[in-house]
């Protein structure tokens, strides 16, 4: 297996050598040192579970065993190191860093998401599918809504035999994707109706409604996923050349692992391959979305991993780090407390709970402060986050208004653009491809990281990532497009064009076709259409009134704000200065449905704080459910005031 499916990778600079090292004479590169434990995970070529809190730098330390592995020739060439993430973003952060570190080196570090990884798989080897699981038509990627499970799971359970209709009819509609279809491994023929359980039953027929009908199949991540270890099971040659090719694997945000997915992972890097899993059980808030409870310590009893726990925090200060470690007890009670490795704040409250009487009042004293805040220090807006549990929709208006009359923005990463989020546009690599080719026509000196990036996606649309002539082609078309495109901005100022116009003359001259087929084949769940419309509406909003192409820009990213999210939105982010907004029932509704990953959901936005944590509530009753997270900012002596 000479080239894995779509790979993501960057070429050695032409001319450098790759000098080996010692395993005994490595040193970390960027960085000063590891803690202790960590050197010692980064010392083992086996199986490992790294357990790292918040803060612990777990993108860096796999960064630094990746060029541990490959700098001392542990992992030789031609064999790679395959990362798998959960996100598109962190995917591509893991790439950079290792980049970074070891250029000579990343055209053998892959990083991908999990639903990449298999989507990928699938694409290229669905012929050796075993026949009764061989499309005909291809497939769509179609997601079924609720409705659509729950009147697919009602027709089958009137149709079922009559020794399982009972059964059928006791499926949840909103756990049949995530527990009944991605714990069911697909058997090599598909069952008679006298050889199926409950579940079978079930699965089979999902099967023959979605994907062995006539015309194209519609397939979700958790069907590919199904596929794709059915691949691996049934055709050893290809698990054998996977094994080959990536001796070592990483897997990132490991308690974000479904059944499916560690059902794949077990498949096909069960033996012959050093996993390396990083997580953190206390983090886990994808429950409703299929997340194994306990996926680290079930990874290291399946894996016979080591089990690493990191403990020094590059984030937060002691202060943060012990209101943390109250609420982590609660998740793990045996857990270590971290060690801060930040350097302390002086002249303010590491953290304290604000009472409101109103919500307009909380809006308003919050965005004073905020200005006030800015003005006597050096920080900017986007030092500040304001996190919430839900409903971020209704906190947006009352403090845009507010920060605007002191001429502060605000972004709401989940504010709806087109079809999609705006964090997840922000993210999207089509998104900041169009972006990236907006400001290097708008400006062409000063931006070569952004240029390398830009030229980095080119090539990788392209498929010319290891052909340094191909490589040096494409360097030269970016030069031509940047130039008609600059020549077409300059003929279309900002309040004169249309956003529909400017996407279409990106696409035009990107090569549409090439990057709409690029996109099908690496980004999970990504439809070009869908981000291209989403683009075309974010600019739409930004375009009025910029005196430039760059102002345009600039108000397209907003990276000058502060930031509104939510605690799910905020997971692996971090601000100087966190708001947790809205403490209270109107957030809180469903905490007592699952405490565990409510508290979960509590600790991961309180953790995104480097150096102030503000929590908000009302002057309503603090009994029920509520009261146990009150308790616990009781118990890490978190003060309260009352703002008025």
């Amino acid at each position: 297996m000479s080239t894995p499916p779509h790979t993501a990778r960057t070429s050695p600079p032409p001319g450098r050598t790759t000098a080996l090292i010692p395993a005994e004479d490595w040193t970390p590169l960027g960085i000063e040192d590891l803690e202790p434990v960590a050197w010692e995970a980064l010392r083992d070529t086996g199986n490992v579970a790294v357990v790292a809190g918040p803060g612990a730098g777990k993108t860096e330390f796999l960064a630094q065993r990746a060029a541990y592995l490959l700098q001392t020739d542990i992992c030789p060439p031609p064999q790679r190191i395959l990362a798998i993430s959960f996100k598109r973003d962190a995917a591509a952060n893991l790439a950079r860093r290792v980049t970074a570190r070891v250029p000579e080196h990343a055209a053998r570090f892959e990083s991908m998401t999990f639903d990449a990884f298999t989507k990928g798989l699938v694409d290229r080897f669905a012929p050796a599918l075993p026949p009764d699981w061989r499309m005909t038509d291809g497939y769509d990627i179609n997601y079924a809504s609720s409705a659509e499970v729950r009147d697919f799971l009602n027709s089958i359970a009137s149709a079922a035999p009559a020794a399982l209709r009972w059964q059928v009819a006791g499926f949840q509609s909103d756990r049949f994707i995530p527990d009944v279809l991605g714990n069911y491994d697909l058997p090599e023929t598909v069952p008679p109706d006298d050889q199926v359980s409950t579940v079978a039953y079930a699965a089979r027929e999902w099967w023959r409604a979605r994907y062995l009908r006539p015309g194209r199949a519609h397939l979700d991540f958790v069907m590919l996923n199904r596929l794709a270890e059915l691949l691996i099971r049934t055709v050893p040659k290809l698990r054998g050349a996977l094994r080959m090719t990536y001796p070592f694997v990483f897997v990132d945000e490991f308690q974000d692992t479904t059944s499916a997915q560690f059902s794949f992972l077990t498949s096909v890097f069960g033996q012959q391959t050093a996993v390396t899993a990083v997580g953190d059980s206390k983090q886990r808030i994808m429950g409703w979305a299929g997340a194994l409870p306990e996926a680290v310590p079930r990874f290291a009893e399946a894996f016979g991993a080591a089990t690493y726990p990191l403990t020094w925090n590059f984030r937060s200060s002691d202060a943060l780090v012990e209101l943390q470690h109250v609420i982590a007890s609660k998740l793990d009670p045996a857990v270590i407390r971290a060690v801060s490795k930040a350097t302390a704040e002086d002249g303010h409250e590491p953290a304290v709970l604000w009472t409101f009487s109103s919500e307009a009042r909380e809006a308003a004293f919050i965005a004073d402060w905020i200005a006030r805040d800015i003005a006597h220090s050096d920080r900017t807006p986007a030092d500040f986050a304001l996190i919430a549990r839900q409903t971020i929709k209704d906190f947006e208006p009352r403090f845009r208004s507010r920060l605007a009359a002191h001429g502060i923005g605000l972004r709401n990463d989940d504010a709806r653009v087109g079809k999609m989020t705006l964090q997840d546009l922000l993210k999207s690599e089509t998104a900041r491809l169009f972006l990236g080719l907006l400001r290097l026509a708008d400006q062409p000196h000063g931006l070569a990281t952004l240029w390398r990036d830009v030229s980095t996606v080119m090539e990788r649309m392209h498929g010319v990532s290891d052909d340094e002539a191909a490589q040096h082609r494409v360097g030269e078309d970016l030069t031509e497009l940047t130039t008609q495109l600059r020549a077409w901005l300059r003929s279309h100022s900002p309040t004169t064009a249309q956003a529909a116009g400017v996407v279409r003359q990106i696409v035009s001259l990107v090569d549409g076709a090439a990057l709409r087929r690029y996109v099908k084949s690496t980004a999970n769940g990504e439809d070009f259409d869908l981000v291209t419309g989403a683009f075309e509406a974010r600019l739409e909003a930004v375009i009025d009134g910029a005196a430039d192409w760059g102002e345009v820009c600039d108000r397209f990213e907003s990276v000058d704000a502060v930031v509104l999210l939510t605690a799910h939105r905020s997971k692996g982010l971090e601000y100087h200065t966190v708001v947790f907004l809205g403490i209270h029932d109107r957030q809180w509704w469903a905490y007592g449905r699952d405490r565990q990953e409510g508290t979960s959901t509590f600790f991961v936005g309180l953790s995104r704080a480097a150096h102030r944590l503000i929590f908000t509530t009302d002057r309503a009753g603090r009994t029920g459910p509520i009261a146990d997270l009150f308790a616990m900012l009781t118990e890490a002596g978190v003060p309260e005031t009352d703002q008025g």
